[in-house]
């Protein structure tokens, strides 16, 4: 891969979108977005872009979520849409109907919502499922389970799907992730949630192989922070070999070099995954028929992750200050 290239690209990603959203939204905020962009090898439509910001300022109140960075960032999603228009509407329908789950309107529900079935006579079976299994892992995990785990839930479940045994199956990776020397916390729940991607029953060779993972980076002296946590996860999921996480390792320290990202080198391995898993996508020989089948919504999850974990650290940042 042509560093040159990325850094040339991710340079007037970040610009384009600057002119865009000004500075209203978090620095954070912009670069999860442009590196996105840069991963996945589509260019950047500013003026596009800069409609469906104003499409969704004209359906939503002054008090929305969507006024806010997180309404900047779903928008890139919907510009990917053929109708953009009928995207804003499916997502501010698909929350709503969170939210009549008793899910509290905030960031993590407009990112959640995005992953609500399209089925429309199962969106309201797939939400009170959704609110099922976030009530499941608050059981295990009551003072962990917040907001932030919103997206997860919605992404995890399914109208017909065993919550209970889902919950239990999380709470044990949680449990034996520990014994591997993964620190306790928000960031550990969504790796344990992510490992059951695939299957709510438990697989004996998932916390194993993201334990081997993570001590491979850092090996190659990758800096594996918490919040990089449910990346892991989505590595094991992947089953990637030592070639694959090396050409991972390599680009990380291509990438760290880049200016936009001295200040904010917590960006750098999110994008190096995210374009290997991309490239993944297009040669898809390399994966299994379980994951070619799940790949693109695996892409959007890891993409809606990174956002996740963005806006946690965003957020948390605004309180301190404030």
């Amino acid at each position: 891969m042509d560093i040159v290239i990325i850094e040339n690209q991710f340079t007037q990603t970040v610009e384009a979108v600057s002119k865009v959203t000004g500075w209203a939204v978090d620095r954070k905020i912009i670069l999860a977005i442009a590196s996105t962009y840069v991963a996945t090898g589509k260019v950047f439509d500013g003026e596009k872009y800069k409609n469906v910001v104003e499409e969704m300022k004209k359906r939503t109140s002054w008090m929305s979520p969507l006024r806010t960075s997180i309404g900047y960032s779903l928008a890139a999603n919907m510009m990917e849409q053929d109708d953009t228009e009928q995207a804003i509407k499916t997502l501010l329908n698909n929350e709503k109907i969170l939210k009549e789950a008793n899910f509290k309107r905030g960031n993590f529900s407009f990112i959640g919502a995005q992953f609500l079935t399209e089925n429309e006579s199962e969106k309201r079976a797939h939400a009170q499922t959704a609110r099922a299994l976030y009530e499941a892992i608050r059981k295990y995990h009551r003072f962990l389970t917040s907001f932030d785990d919103i997206p997860y839930t919605v992404l995890l479940s399914s109208p017909n799907d065993d919550v209970v045994l889902r919950a239990e199956t999380m709470n044990r990776y949680y449990k034996e992730l520990r014994t591997y020397q993964f620190g306790a916390g928000n960031e550990l729940q969504w790796l344990s949630q992510i490992l059951t991607f695939l299957s709510a029953d438990y697989d004996s060779n998932l916390v194993a192989s993201v334990a081997t993972i993570r001590d491979y980076l850092k090996k190659q002296d990758v800096k594996v922070k918490y919040m990089h946590y449910p990346l892991l996860g989505f590595l094991a999921i992947l089953q990637l070999n030592n070639g694959q996480l090396q050409q991972i390792a390599d680009l990380y320290h291509d990438l760290k070099g880049m200016k936009l990202l001295k200040w904010h080198r917590e960006f750098v391995l999110f994008m190096a995954v995210q374009i290997i898993i991309y490239d993944l996508s297009k040669v898809q020989q390399s994966l299994t028929m379980a994951i070619m089948s799940s790949i693109e919504l695996l892409i959007q999850a890891q993409q809606a992750m990174m956002l996740s974990a963005v806006t946690a650290a965003a957020v948390a940042s605004n309180s301190s200050t404030s």
